[in-house]
């Protein structure tokens, strides 16, 4: 059997374990058009700031790969993929397969802004290429601007403020981390993060840019303000590689289409997993893109599963990101931003701790933890298992722990959780 992965980040190095897991004898190759082996793209802030060197970045030693006969061939930029044949082309070579991952991940979402795209030092900030050419261009005297407060944005913007002169954020909506954070929350981590001598700039957005040799000097924002810029970070967001897919014909709707139990595409010969699928919420029902790591490596180990012919079958996702910026942390789960008479929340905060709950009816569906987050793993348990809070005991904002036990039969009916 030969198995070829297209992508090398968590969701195709997931795949590719999973089925040496359940096939020693197939031939897997993996096809990444990045020039290293598979690495923790979350790292790159701290590779940025210096807290980490890029070999502590790759998440298997090169031996790894050896032992468990997986070829992977970087520098390797998949242009077609030919459903008849079975084949995988990259330039003149051809990658004949039974089965097929697509693990393609994401791309940068660049708005239209004059006179930005094409100058040196506008970049984007999603893997180690792009961050190795930001950190050649940071230093003591660079005054940076980044555009998006969302999760990958913010942790640029940390790693820069540890190098520049100044960091200052664009962003179009009315807070920061807008994805994973309620509006009370964001103003109390905007807060925080300002100690951390980063400015912000919300419901704003770059106009233009003015530059000099190619090179950036300033950006003039819808407001009107300009900001000097000698180094422009473009980190809006993110969307599904699709291209690949779309091209051999499978089924997209923003991202690839799957089942989400099997990771099968709409060829049954092809799965998909990670950043460019499309999941079923298993909250909401909703369809949505969860471009998160836990997400691509739980897909990446059903779609391997079921390429080598076992039955592993996801239970379902949902949103969960552990995050910190200056040693604040940050844990987050579920529907955040939930609206319609059904759903309801709690809070409570104490000193720079804040802690909300979301719930529907009688379930927890979502929480955000800030210095926390010592009960996120039964938190996230009662939301995972949709428990019925009715049947259990305590305060759920202050004795977690009584969580374990129904309050009838006084058994345990919670065991473990996801440590975040």
């Amino acid at each position: 059997m030969k198995y070829v992965i297209v992508g090398a980040s968590a969701a195709g190095l997931a795949t590719a374990e999973s089925i040496r897991k359940a096939d020693n004898a197939g031939e897997i190759t993996i096809l990444t058009k990045e020039s290293y082996l598979p690495y923790s793209r979350p790292s790159i802030s701290y590779y940025l700031k210096g807290v980490v060197s890029e070999k502590d970045m790759y998440l298997r030693k090169p031996s790894f790969y050896k032992d468990k006969k997986i070829n992977i061939i970087t520098d390797c930029n998949v242009t077609k993929i030919d459903t008849e044949k079975k084949v995988v082309k990259a330039g003149r070579k051809e990658y004949p397969y039974d089965k097929l991952c697509l693990a393609t991940g994401s791309k940068p979402f660049i708005p239209p802004m004059k006179n930005v795209e094409g100058n040196k030092n506008a970049l984007t900030f999603l893997d180690l290429a792009a961050t190795k050419a930001v950190k050649k261009l940071a230093n003591s005297e660079t005054k940076a601007v980044v555009i998006g407060a969302g999760l990958i944005g913010m942790k640029a913007a940390e790693g820069l403020s540890k190098v520049c002169a100044s960091v200052d954020v664009v962003e179009l909506a009315p807070r920061v981390l807008p994805s994973i954070l309620d509006e009370k929350s964001a103003k109390s981590v905007k807060a925080f993060l300002e100690e951390n001598k980063i400015n912000f700039h919300l419901e704003n957005n770059v106009k233009e840019a003015k530059s000099e040799k190619g090179k950036i000097t300033e950006v003039i924002l819808k407001s009107g303000e300009v900001l000097p810029c000698d180094l422009l970070i473009l980190a809006v967001g993110v969307r599904p590689e699709t291209e690949l897919a779309e091209k051999a014909g499978l089924e997209v709707n923003r991202g690839i289409i799957i089942n989400n139990e099997t990771m099968q595409t709409s060829n049954e010969d092809i799965y998909a997993a990670g950043d460019c699928t499309v999941s079923v919420d298993m909250l909401d029902g909703a369809n949505k893109i969860i471009a998160l790591w836990p997400n691509a490596v739980n897909q990446g180990m059903i779609a391997g599963n079921q390429m080598a012919g076992g039955e592993l079958m996801a239970d379902g996702a949902y949103s969960v990101n552990a995050i910190d910026f200056y040693g604040l942390r940050i844990c987050t789960c579920g529907l955040i931003n939930a609206k319609g008479e059904q759903y309801s929340d709690k809070i409570k905060t104490v000193g720079d701790s804040y802690k909300r709950l979301v719930f529907e009816d009688n379930k927890l569906v979502g929480f955000v933890l800030i210095n926390s987050s010592e009960n996120a793993g039964i938190y996230t348990n009662l939301i995972a298992n949709k428990i019925d809070l009715s049947t259990l005991v305590g305060d759920i904002m202050d004795t977690p722990s009584l969580f374990m036990f129904d309050k009838d039969t006084r058994t345990n009916k919670l065991t473990g959780g996801m440590a975040l």
